[in-house]
Order: C-alpha cells, then sequence, then structure tokens
C-alpha cells in the first residue's frame, strides 16, 4: 500500500511541481486560427496588446484638388476625373479580449479595439461550443462559433449610405484540430484548420467572403512556435463605387505569418505574430481586398483558473517526457556513490520512476495507479494532487 500510495504521490508531483504549475488553457489557438476546444468552466481569461490596423476611408476628389497648387488643378481634375476616391492609412491600435468558460464545453470570448487613433474601434462576440466529453486530452477535435461584430466604420460602399449603420454583422466559424502529443509525446505538434464566412468586416458591404485558414505549431512545455496560412475568396457586391459587378470571385487571394509563443511565469503568455501576403506583399495599396502586412504583440493571462484533466495530462506528459531524458542520463540521479543504478534505492518507498511513464502500450501497477489519476471520475486532479505533494516531497529531488 505505501508502494502504490508513493506511485500517485510522484505522478501527482510531476504534474504539479515547479515547473507544471503554469497555467496553460486547452482553447489556445494561434493569431486569427482558433482551436477547436473551449476554456474551463468558470475560467475567465484576459488578453490585451497592440496590432497594426488598415483604414480605408473615401476622399473627396475636390479636396485632394485643394492639395494641388492653384496653378495645376485644372489638370489634376482632366487627369483624374471628378469621383471620389479611396484613401488607405496603416497604424498601430490597442487591443482587448477576454474568454469566459459557461460550460465544460461551452465560452463567450471577446475582442476588440479600444481606440483605433479617432474613435471607438469595432467589437466582436462569439459563442463557441465543442463536442461533449472534451475534457480528456483529445487527438481529434471539433468546435463551431457563432459571431456578432459591431463595426463603428462608415459604410462607404452602400448606395448613398456614408454613415456608421452600428447593424451587428453576423457571421460563423468551424473550426478541426489534431493534437499530436497524445499520438508521440515527444512530438508536441498541433495542427488547426479553420473556416470563416467573414474575412474582414470593413469589405462586408463591398465582397461576399470565404476564408479557409490553417497553422501548424509547436507546443513545447515554455515556448513554442507556429506558421499559418490562409485561402481567402471574395466575390464583389454592388457598390456605389460599381453598381453592377460580373458576379465572378476574385482570383484567390492568400496570407500567410510566422509567430512566436513564449510563457513569463506560471500565468502570462506572450504572443508575437507577423503575417502578410506572400504572392504580393505591398499589393494592397491599390487593391483594397488583399491583406495588408501585419503585426501583432499579445499577452493573455487568467483571471480565474480552474486546471482541467486535458490540461493536466497534457503536464504529466511533459514530466513524462522529462523524466525519460533524466533517466537517459544515470549520472544525474547519484545512488549512493553507485553511478547508473536504479532510482529506486534512492527512495524509501521502493518508487521506480519507469513505473509512472504514459506509454500506450505500458503495462503493470504503474499504468493502472495513473490510470487512476488521469481518469478521476469527479475531475478532481488537482486537489488530488495538491494533497499528495506535501506528503511525499523529498520524492521530487530525484527530478533534480
Amino acid at each position: 500500500m505505501n508502494r502504490i500510495r508513493a506511485v500517485i504521490a510522484l505522478a501527482g508531483m510531476l504534474a504539479f511541481g515547479s515547473d507544471a504549475a503554469q497555467m496553460r488553457s486547452r482553447a489556445e489557438g494561434v493569431p486569427g486560427v482558433k482551436a477547436s476546444n473551449t476554456v474551463g468552466l468558470g475560467d475567465i481569461w484576459a488578453a490585451g496588446g497592440v496590432s497594426s490596423y488598415f483604414r480605408i476611408r473615401p476622399i473627396s476628389n475636390e479636396q485632394l484638388a485643394g492639395t494641388v497648387d492653384s496653378a495645376y488643378r485644372g489638370d489634376f481634375r482632366r487627369l483624374y476625373g471628378a469621383k471620389d476616391r479611396l484613401q488607405r492609412e496603416l497604424l498601430l491600435v490597442p487591443t482587448v479580449g477576454a474568454t469566459v468558460g459557461l460550460a465544460d464545453y461551452l465560452h463567450v470570448e471577446f475582442q476588440g479595439v479600444p481606440w483605433d487613433g479617432e474613435k471607438l474601434g469595432a467589437a466582436t462576440a462569439g459563442l463557441k461550443v465543442t463536442l461533449p466529453g472534451n475534457d480528456g486530452l483529445r487527438v481529434f477535435g471539433l468546435g463551431a462559433s457563432l459571431n456578432a461584430t459591431l463595426s463603428t466604420e462608415e459604410d462607404i460602399y452602400s448606395r448613398g449610405e456614408t454613415t456608421p449603420g452600428f447593424d451587428p454583422i453576423l457571421h460563423w466559424t468551424l473550426m478541426a484540430d489534431i493534437d499530436w502529443i497524445k499520438v508521440s509525446p515527444s512530438l508536441p505538434v498541433k495542427l488547426y484548420a479553420n473556416y470563416s464566412s467573414l474575412d474582414d468586416y470593413r469589405l462586408v458591404r463591398a465582397y461576399a467572403q470565404h476564408g479557409f485558414r490553417f497553422a501548424a505549431e509547436y507546443k513545447g512545455f515554455r515556448r513554442g512556435a507556429y506558421v499559418r496560412g490562409g485561402v481567402l475568396f471574395y466575390k464583389p457586391l454592388a457598390t456605389r463605387f460599381k453598381p453592377e459587378p460580373d458576379g465572378e470571385y476574385l482570383p484567390a487571394l492568400f496570407e500567410m505569418g510566422f509567430g512566436y509563443r513564449a510563457r513569463l511565469g506560471d500565468r502570462i503568455v506572450v504572443t508575437a505574430d507577423i503575417g502578410f501576403d506572400p504572392s504580393s506583399p505591398l499589393s494592397f495599396y491599390n487593391h483594397e481586398a488583399r491583406k495588408p502586412p501585419k503585426v501583432e504583440i499579445a499577452m493573455e493571462a487568467p483571471l480565474v483558473f480552474t486546471e482541467t484533466r486535458a490540461e493536466a495530462i497534457r503536464a504529466l506528459i511533459f514530466n513524462d517526457e522529462r523524466r525519460k531524458r533524466i533517466r537517459s542520463r544515470p549520472s544525474a540521479i547519484p545512488v549512493a556513490g553507485k553511478p547508473g543504478a536504479d532510482s529506486a534505492a534512492a527512495d524509501p518507498a521502493g518508487v521506480k520512476l519507469d513505473e509512472v511513464g504514459l506509454d500506450v502500450g505500458k503495462t503493470g501497477s504503474g499504468q493502472d495507479i495513473l490510470r487512476g489519476v488521469l481518469d478521476d471520475p469527479e475531475g478532481d486532479v488537482t486537489g488530488k494532487r495538491k494533497r499528495i505533494r506535501a506528503e511525499l516531497r523529498q520524492i521530487e529531488e530525484l527530478l533534480e
């Protein structure tokens, strides 16, 4: 019985030790590409940062002509005509966000720009749902969200309407992902795929939009990196600039991005991202539907956090991989002056580190005991680990 308790205690400390105390969201995706899962019930995550912002606005021909010397205004009007033009601006704006878990498989999320340099920016609220039974660390996941965007931009495209309508723009997103860490713990890679019925709310009056986005992320314990891409389809709608579109889709637009994610302490996650159109990085200056270069830096942290089984199992896997690396170096765990001796000799309870691995094919009592920890029917994995941590703290020295 003492040996069983020691094995359970070691497994608990592996997941709740100093390295594994970090707060990680099972709904963590990458900028522009969402994960299928939701945050835990009652969890509250807050985010903030800065992002580049692309603004399009109409400017009258007379206003442009006024910037030209009076001696050349006649030539300017003859050269450029009398129609209004579109002016494009690229600037940096603050961003905020929040996510609240409403149920084990349901959360509400919010993103917005508190100030776009001139006024209150747009805000988007979404209700996201995933498949039930999502509390375990799953290999394949599916999810969907219904979103409403409140835009404060002027509707410059509708006929005769040039003021903000503040009408909510409804759109939806489908999400799928594959978490490879469950298949191969030594390769913590996650793949994402999204479909969205809206790409850019500022162009919703000018184009019907469909966006397909993909990402591959290396989700290391403390840091990781990702690459993302997108294929976008735009179909022109009738506007006051072009009342009779031809009804054909534009040539496919592309988007590509890279990012890096790091964890500061146990709570804060920092993400840096850069994106651009790989086919024509500068073409947004003469084609409004193309993606301008984008830079984003964001920070995220939980205000309220309760670890779910999905997050606990991921922590156990990371620590199990760390244990394997330590066990591959016998000299790292000296035992009574005998390099290379089994680590069980160093522990009064006779615990063998090899018996608390998470290998799928492993048999024996060690695996059975871990299954009891991971599959606690009441989901109280965190509480169990907290209670047993104080009981056998000396075992943690085996990992140092």
